[in-house]
């Protein structure tokens, strides 16, 4: 009787989990209960990592001062979404002494957390030097005599050019990193949290029924995870900023591949550029960059429970492939 009860469970769930993808033909979603009940802040880098250096500053910590602005901008405007941060100083907390462990212990903390969106804050860089960076061209040929030998070699000249690169973009994990999401649903279910469930059960993941349950998870998280970046980067181009749209790192991304949840990584601006570094360490930068963000949640918030329209925003359509930073 209990097996039978508990097959019962399991294939409603199923039955549930593929209904509640599916749009009505209206192309409006019906209004739900929240879906946003915690949301994951990650600064990145901190510690001993500093990422990408500016003329004036670090990525690190660049990345915590919008990060602390926007969940404080959360939490003032939706104050029944808890905000759980994976650092609030430059410290990540336990002083992880590699980048692997820290990556571990933001995405470990993502999951245990129960959170149902993970926003990972970055400054960006363009390879090369802050302010100028040095380049050489060749202005002309002389000959050398190398023993009896004479050869023509080059005369080179060496010159400053101003880094220009500026503008956002949005990472989303990398589409065929499927299994590295499939794992992170499967520890988080693991943990307890039953992800709206109805049946408030944790199921073994080694049963056929769990992991058709988790692929389907995956592609509502990456659908999501596409929504939420598309809106994000919609915010900015309205505030006048250069985009360089919703992207997937060729390499993917493990913070975001580790979490079970829809999930983004913010470029907020290139820390290489002189000017644009000025604004993202200005107040009025900060404010406007987390305001656009907050804009884009409250749009994803409405589309995901309150059943509005998703023509106007396509996250197909702008998802591209990204560059390695």
């Amino acid at each position: 009787m209990m097996k039978k009860r508990t097959a019962i469970l399991l294939l409603s769930a199923i039955i549930c989990s593929i209904t509640s993808f599916i749009k009505p033909a209206t192309g409006v979603i019906p209004r739900q209960k929240s879906v946003l009940k915690t949301i994951i802040i990650d600064p990145g880098h901190g510690g001993f990592d500093n990422g990408t250096h500016g003329l004036i500053s670090k990525e690190k910590d660049i990345a915590l001062a919008i990060s602390l602005k926007l969940g404080k901008a959360i939490e003032d405007q939706f104050p029944e979404i808890r905000i759980v941060y994976t650092r609030t100083t430059d410290i990540i907390p336990g002083n992880m002494p590699t980048l692997k462990e820290g990556l571990r212990y933001r995405a470990d903390l993502a999951n245990r957390s129960h959170g149902d969106l993970f926003i990972c804050i970055h400054g960006n860089s363009d390879g090369h030097t802050a302010g100028e960076y040095a380049v050489k061209r060749v202005i002309g040929h002389k000959t050398a005599r190398k023993g009896k030998r004479r050869r023509r070699v080059p005369i080179y000249e060496t010159y400053y050019v101003k880094n220009t690169r500026i503008g956002t973009g949005t990472y989303v994990w990398k589409a065929d990193r499927s299994g590295f999401k499939g794992d992170a649903i499967k520890q988080r279910e693991e943990s307890g949290d039953d992800m709206g469930d109805s049946t408030n059960t944790a199921f073994d993941m080694s049963t056929p029924e769990a992991r058709i349950r988790a692929q389907l998870y995956e592609k509502k998280f990456f659908a999501n995870s596409a929504l939420f970046a598309t809106l994000v980067e919609t915010e900015f181009i309205k505030a006048g900023r250069h985009s360089d749209g919703v992207m997937q790192r060729n390499e993917g991304i493990k913070v975001l591949q580790a979490t079970g949840m829809p999930s983004v990584l913010i470029e907020t601006g290139f820390l290489t550029n002189k000017e644009e570094e000025e604004y993202l360490n200005s107040e009025p930068g900060q404010d406007q960059i987390v305001e656009n963000i907050v804009s884009a949640l409250k749009r994803y918030k409405e589309m995901l429970e309150g059943g509005s329209p998703q023509g106007n925003a396509n996250p197909d359509s702008t998802v591209t492939p990204g560059q390695t930073k």
